[in-house]
């Protein structure tokens, strides 16, 4: 292989390649460590394959989106009302499989930055859609947050200490989202000029997580065993700030990609799933909205607080109703960019053009938000709690 071949996404030899090139000659040779420490990335896109060390291997995978997936089917797995033996197991499972791939993933990014220092985060600053992508890590975060929150504050096992747990999970990931996500745009603004080239559809998953921050809290307050309306209510008043931050940025990115699309057409075939990544803004707040008016009314959260003119059960129940209508709206706009994510592959589909990438990771969790709008709602456990404390009572 020649110097200079292998190319970044934006067609310049990555830092970590000129590099290697420098230390051991023409020809790139790492190890098998060193390339999966410097190669990790959480953008997952795939470059042409590089043989090193007696190894093919690919470059630029997101692997926290199989953290964000295992930790969405999870929650799925553990809410579903149709129940049959063994789904709290394969809940169990995914949410282990979860927890195992963040640990690991984040340990290897973790070590990127260490190892190779100034070269890393330059790399990270001068892509645009890994920089849009980094959110995906504190995303994943969430995931195991609600899982904390669903799954082991509810088991036979757990308890109201792993209530505490997601609690605590909850605020470490709100205020490590809020510094990633200005550090991301101001980066952006700072560095990147997309007056002349096409804007990455991935530039929408910064909102992705806004509203997947409010869908976490969401969970946190209406299911999390135990947790007292003293505690809940805070996180639902935050989780409300960050649903409008989510609806009205992804509005506004909705203009810039819906130009992008009327101007130059349809994505490349092998960013084609990235259609579906434009569900999650819309998806994720109307999950939310609907999970935070049954908090305040069907869990009690509002009229155990009773404060004010706003946190009492008499607004609670005018509150609900709205979440329902806005999520009704929100989720209707979700459902038009589903028809052109589904138009679009069908039509590459027939024209043959339509080929696996790991883009198609995307699709898995923005298509579950949809879901919760359905079945997470209410759960039957947290409602048995409340029945025999009203028959305590």
């Amino acid at each position: 292989m020649s110097e200079g071949e292998m190319s970044s996404a934006n067609g310049k030899i990555s830092n970590h390649e000129r590099d290697a090139e420098q230390q051991d000659g023409p020809r790139l040779r790492r190890s098998v460590t060193r390339a999966v420490v410097q190669d990790f990335s959480p953008i997952w896109f795939v470059q042409r394959s590089l043989k090193e060390s007696g190894s093919i291997l690919l470059t630029r995978k997101d692997r926290f989106t199989w953290c964000m997936n295992s930790g969405a089917i999870a929650e799925l797995l553990h809410q579903c009302p149709y129940r049959f033996n063994g789904i709290d197991i394969l809940a169990n499972i995914f949410f282990v499989i979860n927890l195992v791939l963040y640990v690991v993933f984040s340990s290897l990014f973790i070590a990127r930055f260490v190892w190779f220092k100034r070269a890393a985060y330059d790399e990270v600053v001068n892509n645009m859609a890994e920089l849009t992508f980094l959110s995906c890590w504190a995303i994943a975060f969430m995931t195991l947050t609600s899982d904390v929150a669903l799954i082991l504050s509810t088991a036979w096992w757990g308890g109201y200490h792993f209530t505490l747990v997601a609690y605590v999970m909850f605020w470490f990931v709100q205020a490590w989202n809020t510094v990633l996500l200005l550090w991301a745009f101001i980066t952006l603004i700072r560095r990147h000029d997309s007056s002349d080239r096409r804007m990455p559809t991935s530039i929408i998953i910064p909102a992705v997580s806004m509203s997947t921050a409010s869908i976490t809290g969401a969970v946190v307050a209406a299911f999390a065993k135990d947790l007292s309306s003293r505690l809940a209510v805070p996180v639902m008043i935050v989780s409300f700030n960050w649903v409008g931050v989510g609806i009205l940025t992804g509005l506004i990115l909705y203009v810039y990609l819906f130009h992008s699309l009327l101007a130059q057409g349809w994505p490349a075939p092998d960013q084609t799933a990235t259609m579906f990544i434009l569900v999650g803004p819309m998806g994720q707040s109307a999950a939310a909205l609907q999970i935070l008016g049954a908090a305040a009314t069907t869990y009690g959260r509002f009229g155990d607080y009773n404060k004010g003119t706003f946190l009492t059960a008499e607004a609670a129940r005018g509150l609900d109703a709205a979440c329902v209508l806005i999520a009704l709206l929100l989720n209707g706009l979700g459902v038009i960019w589903l028809c052109f994510g589904i138009y679009v592959m069908v039509e590459r589909a027939v024209q043959k053009q339509l080929r696996w990438t790991p883009a198609w990771n995307a699709i898995i969790l923005l298509r579950i938000s949809q879901g919760k709008l359905l079945i997470v709602r209410e759960d039957w456990r947290v409602k048995q709690q409340l029945e025999d404390r009203q028959k305590a009572k």
